[in-house]
């Protein structure tokens, strides 16, 4: 599957799903898509692209650190399994069901191991929970 192939196949499905990204797609160079979609409070800016033929999301806050995962990292490795893991991400981050964690030294990110990010804390380093709906 060519990159605009991909696209054309991956966008239209995330945006029937969650059509508050409909006026967020920003059309890159090489048939590529951005779509950013701020916080309520906006603190932090939720972000998905179609760059290399694979769904990656992530968000950008008010730190230098971003953070980002791809849908392989979740055993995707079909089109449809990338959407399906995508939209089950999404649906989790925007409706409250996973939480955000952020580090004075890493910035915004989440983890499934929200227990274990304390073991990893450096001397001065501050982390908070947040939902997205706190941001």
């Amino acid at each position: 599957m060519e990159q605009k192939e991909f696209t054309n196949y991956i966008i239209p499905k995330i945006i029937d799903r969650f059509p508050q990204f409909e006026n967020l797609c920003t059309i890159k160079p090489n048939d590529i898509i951005d779509i950013d979609y701020k916080s309520p409070r906006g603190k932090l800016t939720f972000w998905l692209t179609t760059q290399d033929k694979e769904i990656t999301v992530g968000f950008t806050g008010d730190t230098e650190c971003d953070w980002h995962t791809h849908m392989s990292l979740f055993g995707a490795n079909t089109p449809d399994e990338e959407l399906d893991e995508a939209v089950q991400l999404i649906d989790s981050i925007l409706n409250g069901k996973e939480k955000i964690i952020y580090s004075t030294v890493l910035g915004y990110f989440i983890t499934d191991d929200i227990d274990g990010v304390d073991k990893y804390k450096q001397e001065n380093e501050i982390i908070k929970t947040f939902y997205w709906s706190d941001l």
